[in-house]
């Protein structure tokens, strides 16, 4: 299965050619892939095990149980890699292991502390994630996350009904997207019959199966769950908590997706005030609100009321984090977030001002990333710049 030159990238063709190349010349380490579509993946698995078995190399699988504590996770995969004499081992079920009521931030805080257990290990291992999972994980286990190499997604989705496989640009066929928001509300309705807390509800249910829908544009879908929820989603907004907060703001994301603007406006500016106040002015929670609110407006052409937010973002996140921070990097190279403000320049999906450019080159800013977002500026002359 050599990889093809005409292959398109991120199809099951480029992953599995990509995962076997892999495979073959590394003796140990980790590699990540973010899917959408698990009759994809599977194909991907397939067509991994048949080779590697051709060539006399020990291929394993790895589910992991549902609902369970973190360290329960934890202690089983660990467990479970500790029985493989080698070769690759397929890890998958990291969307479903953890039991409602506890957040996928604080479970994947004990994937992330106990990165090197995993990593200690002669063998390779694949890990896959869902694009929930792996969204939350840029930040809730940014070390764990940056060992990963490659770090590859698959974005080709098969529809079941034909067998015929469909290449998207990044999004989940939607009957695959269907199938996970139909599950996600199914836990939603257990938990909420359990006694879970809301904001846990809205966190690891509601809100990632409204995102599913609106990452293949399902809009009617994504309207009519929305609306099945309303009464949940206005009592959300009375109560105040960080976590609430990062909820309001991916709430407010997906209103504006829909066009509800005021409304997703209101569940912005809540979302920043939360945040100020719960965290203080300087905290990457407050800057994150920042640019949600600067992109809405740049969304409708407020363009003046866009940029200064922009870049009191832009500014904050590099006095928390510096320049070179994973997590930066991270946002730098998120295709989805592309956008740009008359006067602007994109660099692989982050909005960089001229004058907030401009005022890094005079005070000698010389990050790699910086001086070519500047110096690309700088040829371009746009009319606005300066």
């Amino acid at each position: 299965m050599a990889r093809s030159d005409l292959a398109v990238m991120g199809s099951i063709d480029d992953i599995s050619a990509r995962l076997l190349l892999w495979s073959k010349r590394a003796d140990r380490g980790l590699a990540r892939v973010e899917f959408s579509s698990e009759f994809s993946r599977q194909q991907v698995v397939d067509r991994l095990k048949s080779e590697l078995t051709q060539q006399q190399i020990p291929f394993a699988e790895i589910q992991l149980p549902t609902y369970r504590e973190p360290m329960e996770i934890v202690e089983y995969l660990l467990a479970e890699l500790e029985r493989q004499a080698g070769g690759v081992i397929s890890i998958h079920g990291f969307s479903t292991a953890f039991r409602a009521g506890i957040t996928l931030q604080d479970a994947m805080y004990a994937l992330n502390f106990n990165r090197e257990r995993f990593a200690d290990w002669p063998l390779r291992q694949i890990w896959w994630m869902t694009p929930v999972f792996y969204d939350a994980a840029q930040f809730a286990m940014p070390d764990l996350m940056s060992w990963f190499s490659p770090r590859l997604r698959l974005t080709e989705a098969v529809v079941i009904e034909s067998q015929e496989p469909l290449i998207t640009e990044g999004t989940a066929n939607i009957d695959d997207a269907r199938q996970r928001a139909d599950y996600l509300i199914q836990r939603f309705e257990q938990g909420n019959q359990t006694g879970a807390p809301a904001e846990e509800l809205l966190k690891l249910y509601l809100l990632p199966a409204l995102t599913a829908l609106a990452e293949v544009n399902a809009q009617k879908d994504l309207r009519d769950l929305t609306s099945r929820f309303e009464g949940f989603l206005s009592q959300m907004k009375a109560l105040d908590s960080p976590e609430l907060a990062a909820s309001l703001g991916q709430l407010g994301n997906l209103y504006q997706m829909q066009g509800r603007y005021a409304e997703a406006e209101q569940l912005l500016q809540k979302a920043l005030e939360l945040c100020s106040h719960l965290l203080g002015e300087e905290h990457l929670a407050v800057a994150t609100s920042l640019n949600n609110l600067a992109l809405l407006y740049r969304s409708q052409g407020r363009y003046g009321e866009a940029e200064p937010l922009y870049c009191e973002a832009l500014d904050m996140s590099r006095r928390l984090l510096g320049n070179e921070h994973p997590q930066v990097a991270t946002q730098s190279q998120q295709p989805r977030s592309a956008v740009s403000f008359p006067g602007t320049i994109c660099r692989g999906g982050t909005i960089v001002s001229s004058s907030t450019l401009y005022r890094f080159s005079k005070h000698g800013d010389r990050s790699p990333y910086l001086r070519n977002c500047y110096e690309k500026l700088h040829s371009l002359s746009y009319a606005s710049c300066w």
